[in-house]
């Protein structure tokens, strides 16, 4: 049986310097949501030359997940191909707010908590990319010196319905939510940017759409080269419900979650997400999704397993990892062996209930998650016997406790004090 895992870590490291524009594209396309325009990235590719490539994030908060990874996977791609990288820290931006995708405004963030998100964000993408072969660039670095006369000899040439004739806008104003001149103008700020780069390709979301018109709008009115601009799916949560990933939702993993966490939550994702996981983040050539997705459909868990594993490796680089969660995975979930290392001791008082007891402990992020799983009938009791008896809010823990399971992939055992 093919190894999608081993075959794609091993691309994930090789240089791709040299490579034809075929093959650079054939990597890319998989990768991608929309281009503006497909031919105009194949002439500038053609050209042969160092291209600038430009990523800019506005660090708006301190966890990242496996969503915000997706623009930063294509990014790698230039990367190993040995153009040139901008990632460009919106500390200026972000005192304005993206309203891409907001039905409210964003609350406006001060440089302190810009920096500190950024320094957050830097560590936890290092894993997946050489930060240290990219140009790091604030731009406050020429936003902040840019006089009003150059800054409105662009925006005359702007229409305000076209910068303005978004749903995002239209959703605010039915919420009664006002829309900002800043966010109004926030597009062409990323125009700015990109014109003081010299930027060929910009990278990201699928939500960047409307702000990536906006730059190319800018270059073009600065008599300058438009640049190609390339979206990216927004990658859906783990839950299968449509939904982007999202912390506020509770379908995602975490960048810095455990290896045993990463691999879990990827083996509860449904079926049907597998191949887009797969084109996000593993090198996969476009002439070979056929041959995936039909793998994919054949061998859905063994697919989902190389998948976990793909995942969990990608960080360290190193396949020994991913294949000893996916032994751990086997042995509790398929030949449902549970040993001491796989069990955490928590200690209860007299006459408490597990709801009690397992609330106190760190292991849950709120009540409410945990009492949605009792809910669900997921808090089971696995006794001494071999009986699993499902647990309810209102049951006390007994002086002869065995195991419990909590979810999936959570195993405790409650001793009393």
């Amino acid at each position: 049986m093919k190894r999608y895992d081993e075959l794609y870590l091993k691309r994930s490291v090789e240089s791709l310097k040299g490579i034809s524009t075929s093959e650079i594209l054939g990597f890319i396309k998989p990768k991608i949501e929309t281009a503006l325009t497909w031919e105009e990235l194949e002439e500038k590719l053609n050209r042969g030359k160092t291209l600038n490539i430009k990523l800019g994030i506005d660090p708006t908060g301190a966890e990242l997940h496996f969503g915000h990874l997706v623009p930063v996977m294509l990014l790698d791609l230039f990367l190993r191909a040995e153009h040139h990288i901008d990632l460009v820290i919106g500390d200026f931006t972000a005192r304005v707010g993206d309203p891409s995708g907001r039905e409210t405004a964003r609350v406006p963030l001060t440089i302190e908590q810009i920096l500190n998100n950024f320094s957050s964000y830097k560590k936890q993408i290092s894993p997946y990319i050489d930060t240290s072969a990219i140009t790091l660039r604030r731009n406050s670095e020429w936003l902040e010196k840019m006089n009003l006369s150059d800054f409105f000899s662009i925006i005359q040439n702007i229409n305000l319905g076209d910068a303005t004739q978004r749903e995002d806008f239209r959703a605010r104003a039915k919420n009664a939510e006002g829309v900002s001149l800043a966010e109004a103008c926030y597009g062409v700020l990323m125009g700015i940017d990109s014109l003081n780069l010299e930027t060929d390709i910009e990278l990201g979301g699928l939500d960047q759409l409307l702000n990536f018109n906006q730059c190319r709008k800018v270059l073009e009115i600065s008599s300058k080269e438009k640049e190609v601009a390339l979206t990216t799916p927004i990658l859906e949560g783990t839950a299968g419900d449509g939904r982007k990933m999202s912390k506020s939702f509770g379908n995602y993993v975490a960048l810095d979650a455990t290896n045993e966490d990463k691999f879990g939550k990827i083996m509860s994702i449904p079926d049907n997400l597998m191949f887009s996981y797969f084109a996000s983040f593993a090198p996969v050539m476009e002439k070979e999704s056929d041959e995936l997705k039909a793998f994919i459909e054949e061998n859905p868990l063994e697919a989902k397993k190389q998948l976990a594993t793909f995942i969990v490796a990608l960080g360290s680089k190193e396949l020994s990892q991913g294949e000893a969660e996916r032994e751990k995975f086997e042995r509790k979930f398929s030949k449902k062996e549970i040993t001491e290392d796989d069990v955490i001791e928590i200690i209860g008082g007299g006459d408490e209930t597990h709801f009690e007891v397992l609330s106190r402990s760190e292991y849950f992020e709120s009540k409410s998650e945990l009492r949605r799983l009792f809910e669900q009938g997921a808090v089971v009791h696995i006794k001494p016997s071999g009986e699993d008896m499902v647990l309810d809010l209102d049951t006390v823990v007994s002086e002869a406790e065995g195991i419990v399971r909590v979810g999936k992939r959570r195993f405790f055992k409650i001793s009393i004090k």
